[in-house]
């Protein structure tokens, strides 16, 4: 990919704290705290963004990894659940973030090559890389199902 420049833009709305974020140009949603999210429909929060960017990092990866290994694949779903804590000083952070994907694939696929694959795909993760040497862990795991 060489080198790129990616871009979103943020700006604020009527409602307080509930500002308008364009990702890439083409695409808007709201952002709000996340205590907020419940209160209004249709709206995200950082935290629920970081998330998905690292589960969305991992999962394409992984795709065009089982793409260029001609690899079918029928079905891709992850569930990225993030450990959010504050400590004494009220600092917050998320401690640990776990990937769980359940990859759906034709009967006789070589199990072990597929995790090599998927191994790839979170070792390549440019998102994901963004937390080696912090205080984020981040756990991936891959269950296989056949068809």
């Amino acid at each position: 990919m060489g080198n790129s420049t990616f871009t979103a833009h943020l700006t604020s709305t009527d409602m307080p704290k509930i500002h308008s974020i364009t990702l890439g140009g083409y695409q808007s949603t709201a952002v709000c705290p996340p205590l907020m999210t419940k209160d209004f429909p249709g709206t995200t929060s950082p935290h629920q963004l970081f998330l998905a960017s690292i589960g969305a990092c991992v999962n394409l990866i992984f795709e065009i990894a089982l793409e260029k290994a001609h690899i079918e694949l029928f079905d891709l779903h992850s569930e990225i659940v993030g450990h959010y804590e504050t400590d004494a000083e009220g600092q917050s952070r998320f401690t640990t973030i776990r990937v769980d994907t359940k990859a759906t694939v034709p009967e006789g696929v070589n199990e072990r090559k597929i995790r090599k694959l998927y191994k790839l795909a979170h070792t390549n993760c440019p998102i994901g890389n963004c937390l080696i040497g912090s205080c984020v862990k981040l756990v991936t795991n891959l269950e296989i199902a056949f068809r």
